[in-house]
This record gives structure tokens, sequence and C-alpha cells, in this order.
């Protein structure tokens, strides 16, 4: 049985950067302890990277969130250092430059994974958005979420996607 292990947007602008919050600093540890444990001959890494240019702020989530964050070819775009042997050992990586990537979700629908396990940042937002476009890629596959390895800045928006998720079938560990 073919899975993937996805790391939502752990990059450093949203742990310690222009969009980071105190909660986020914790989860590095609790990532690399799950990469560190994957059997990587049944288990491809995916990464998705929230991906910036100049023209951020005319774009639609630009006049929501107006901070410049995950830049691309910056410091905070990229993920931790500690990240580095790990990244060199994923699948692919997917530069978005929304909360979800179509190419992620047109991805898993023509992959053979049957299990996919979630964790990154932001819970609410981008791991949300990206475990609902790969569920309706691939709706009969088994789909779980590491609580203790996403955050939020907002707890009740993270409960809340926390039960919308299990309501749908999403395991929660």
């Amino acid at each position: 049985m073919k899975k993937a292990f996805v790391i939502v947007d752990f990059q450093n602008d949203f742990i310690d950067g222009s969009l980071g919050f105190k909660d986020a600093c914790r989860l590095n540890y609790k990532i690399l302890n799950l990469l560190q444990n994957l059997n990587f001959n049944d288990t491809d890494l995916l990464i998705t990277l929230d991906t910036h240019d100049d023209n951020y702020f005319s774009s639609k989530e630009g006049k929501n969130i107006p901070i410049m964050h995950c830049k691309k070819n910056t410091f905070g775009h990229k993920m931790p250092e500690d990240f580095a042997p790990f990244i060199k050992k994923a699948k692919k990586i997917f530069y978005k430059d929304t909360f979800g990537s179509l190419e992620f979700a047109n991805f898993v629908k023509n992959s053979e994974y049957e299990e996919f396990y979630f964790c990154g940042l932001v819970s609410h937002i981008c791991v949300f958005f990206n475990i609902i476009l790969a569920f309706s890629a691939k709706p009969n596959a088994k789909f779980a979420l590491y609580k203790d390895a996403t955050s939020s800045f907002d707890e009740k928006l993270q409960d809340f996607a926390f039960s919308l998720l299990k309501s749908y079938g999403v395991e929660l560990i």
C-alpha cells in the first residue's frame, strides 16, 4: 500500500517570520521526529510551499492578508535548515500562490496513494484546504492529520477545522 506524508507550508515566515506565532515554533521537533521515523520505502514525502512574488498585494489573498510572506528566494520562503536532508528525499514539492494547490490535488488524483498523512501550517487555512482538495481528488483513500504537528494562531478556528475534518472522515492522530 502506497502512502504519502504531506508537509504543508512549514516555512520560516509561518514559524517565526512575518506571519509567525509562538505555537508554530514547537512543531519543528515534532515534524522532524515524524520524518525520522518515516519508512521511505513505502511512503513518499510531498511538500507544499506557500510562494509569493512582488504582485502579492494585488491578489485577493494579499488584499485580505496584507503582510508580505513567503516571498520566493527569501529566507522566509524556505523551510528550517534542519529539514534539508528530508527535502532532498521529497518525491515532489508544490509551489503554490494560494491556500490550496490544484497542482497538488491533480497529482493526488493521478497517484497510487491509498493513505495520506498531513502536518504543517496553518491548521485551519492551508492544511485544511489541501486536505480537502486531496480528499476531493481521492475520496476513497485514508486521510489523517497529526494534530500535534500542526497549529494555528487562532485556537477556535483550529478546533472548528478539526471538527469539520473529523466529520468528513479524516482521522485526527
